[in-house]
């Protein structure tokens, strides 16, 4: 990366008169010039220019001054309104502004060359309201010797400031001027890298009883009672092969997080789940183990009488599976201290955000686990019976109920089209089914199972071909809403400029950051923001409710969920126009608005 000028520059040079400078004479100076003209690429040019000044008594204007003038205005101010100081992370120098009234963005031109690594993102954070982070990537050269200091411009936007900021060996001025930690959350994360693994562990763990993951632990639960009575050996290989599944599927995920982040996508926690294509599959993944509970097809009927060996090994796999799956939907539920270490481990060098995530993962797991390791609590679940059978069919609906979720998930991000094109993956994957479990079972002929299985899996493979190929053209053809549909016709579709000018107006502002693949966020619409109480409210405070839907792939939201560090949602602001912003819980009920308002806004 070079840095460079656009259209017309003008560089103000001091120069030194001569003392022997005499009225009436003339003055020569002389310019040598040498530049490159860059585009894709760069061309180098040079000259020598010559100036003759008359000496006279009195200064008069030329007709350049208005140039100079505007000049000297684009320069770096002498000072800026920030407290400023910097300190080493292993190979990045984090460059810390605290202060009032950050601004959106930060840019640190170095005037040191061979120090920073002009080529690499400058990554912006915000841990806290009134304070901002920047990640400088390092050249080699600045540890062979380490400066104490550094310095250089500050810009944001238009402005710029000159910038001048020792370099302290480890961050020790930020914990006495940070706040003190309050609460249980906050608590933690105090505690540093062995904190925030807590709370990762916590949020995972709380994942188990979240709505998004319930489909898929049924299928666990009914795993376990279907298990029941086998060998502690057995037992334990299964919670282990779970347990893998989840913990590397998280790994995974947060890998491809970062591995696009560096490329320049700007995305969060939970990007699978805004692909529609894979929406479309889950979608169909979940239909296809609906149908297989409720009795459409069975699968392993070829184990009966076979080696106990191989019948155990592929359940294990079958335990591995369903742990992936556990993680592909839990990962994006944002439950209780999943929000907020979740954001922590993005922005994270990249070993301590896959740690984070693996541990997230693994307190998802925990429970399975704890059950293979102590098999003896399996008997505290119901003896298996008849009415297992009913049970298993019963959770076949809960996976419909999924399905029907996601097909509002697939509305939301391709319209009336895209919900079509999942109608008839759903047809064919059924048709597909019916002809496995008609003629692919184990008491048809060995070439019926034959036909039947590559035909069902031929129909299963079309339909998710066309349903994957469909559904970006439908999402394309869709595009983001403009207005966001409520009854009270009170909220609007968010945007940062739009805040900005409403705050400026003197209007206090409301935003709901929300994912229609978000059931917590959902569920919070319905018990405190979406009420004739929060609307009374608003409208009483005078507070502009708007609305940032995360479903589809949205850049300018995933920077404002970072800059409160968070990388998912859902996310609750209120920002007054004296420039304070309250942060709500992830959880609401009408108390809590309520209460957060009269506080903001007595």
């Amino acid at each position: 990366m070079n840095y460079g000028y656009e259209e017309e520059a003008v560089f103000i040079v001091t120069l030194q008169a001569p003392e022997d400078l005499k009225l009436g004479s003339d003055l020569a100076i002389t310019a040598n010039l040498f530049w490159l003209i860059c585009k894709e690429t760069c061309l180098p040019g040079e000259a020598a220019l010559d100036l003759v000044l008359p000496v006279a008594s009195k200064a008069e204007p030329s007709a350049e001054a208005t140039a100079f003038a505007e000049a000297r205005n684009r320069q770096a101010r002498a000072a800026h309104p920030w407290v400023t100081t910097a300190y080493l992370e292993e190979e990045a120098l984090v460059v810390v502004i605290e202060g009032e009234e950050l601004a959106a963005d930060f840019y640190l031109y170095v005037d040191s060359e061979g120090l920073v690594d002009p080529s690499a993102e400058q990554v912006r954070s915000t841990p806290a309201p009134n304070r901002a982070e920047l990640r400088l990537a390092l050249d080699a050269p600045f540890f062979e010797n380490q400066p104490l200091g550094i310095s250089g411009v500050l810009q944001s936007g238009n402005d710029s400031w000159e910038f001048n900021t020792e370099i302290l060996d480890t961050p020790q001025l930020f914990a006495r001027t940070a706040p003190k930690p309050v609460g249980f959350e906050q608590r933690l994360l105090a505690f540093g890298l062995p904190g925030i693994l807590a709370l990762a562990f916590l949020g995972g763990l709380i994942l188990n009883i979240m709505p998004c993951v319930l489909p898929v632990l049924s299928l666990k639960v009914f795993s376990l009672l279907k298990h029941a009575g086998q060998t502690r050996s057995d037992a334990l290989r299964h919670g282990l092969a779970y347990t893998a599944g989840v913990v590397l599927s998280f790994i995974a995920l947060a890998g491809a997080l970062f591995i696009l982040r560096a490329l320049g996508e700007r995305i969060g926690w939970g990007f699978q789940l805004q692909s529609p294509g894979f929406v479309v599959v889950l979608s169909a993944v979940f239909f296809l183990f609906g149908l297989n509970l409720m009795g459409v097809f069975e699968l392993g009927g070829r184990l009966v009488g076979a080696d106990n060996k191989v019948a155990r090994r592929k359940d294990v796999l079958g335990s591995f599976g369903m742990g992936v799956l556990a993680a592909v939907v839990g990962a994006p539920c944002m439950g209780p201290l999943v929000a907020g270490v979740s954001g922590l481990a993005v922005q994270a060098n990249v070993a301590t955000g896959l740690l984070t995530f693996g541990m997230m993962g693994l307190g998802l797991s925990s429970p399975f686990l704890v059950l293979s390791v102590f098999p003896k609590l399996v008997a505290f679940l119901p003896k298996p019976g008849l009415w297992m059978e009913s049970f298993k069919q019963g959770m076949g609906f809960l996976l419909m109920a999924a399905v029907v979720f996601l097909a509002l998930v697939v509305g939301r991000q391709g319209g009336v089209d895209g919900i079509f094109i999942l109608l008839v993956v759903i047809l064919l994957s059924s048709v597909a089914a019916w002809i496995f479990g008609r003629w692919g079972a184990a008491a048809r002929s060995r070439r019926s199972q034959w036909v039947a299985r590559l035909l069902a899996l031929f129909l299963i493979g079309a339909s998710l071909f066309y349903g994957v190929r469909s559904i970006k053209e439908a999402y394309l053809d869709y595009g983001n809403q403009e207005t966001i549909a409520d009854s009270s016709g009170q909220w609007g579709a968010w945007s940062s400029n739009r805040v900005d000018e409403l705050l400026a107006e003197g209007r206090p502002v409301f935003v709901d950051f929300t994912a229609t693949w978000c059931l917590i966020c959902q569920v919070n619409k319905k018990v405190a923001l979406r009420t004739d109480a929060t609307e009374s409210l608003f409208t009483k405070k005078g507070i502009v409710a708007m609305e940032a839907d995360w479903t589809r792939y949205d850049s300018d939201i995933t920077d404002a969920l970072e800059e409160f560090g968070r990388s998912g949602v859902p996310l609750y602001l209120l920002y007054t126009p004296d420039g304070a912003v309250t942060v709500l819980p992830q959880s609401l009920t009408n108390g809590i608005v309520r209460d957060a308002v009269e506080k903001a806004l007595p």
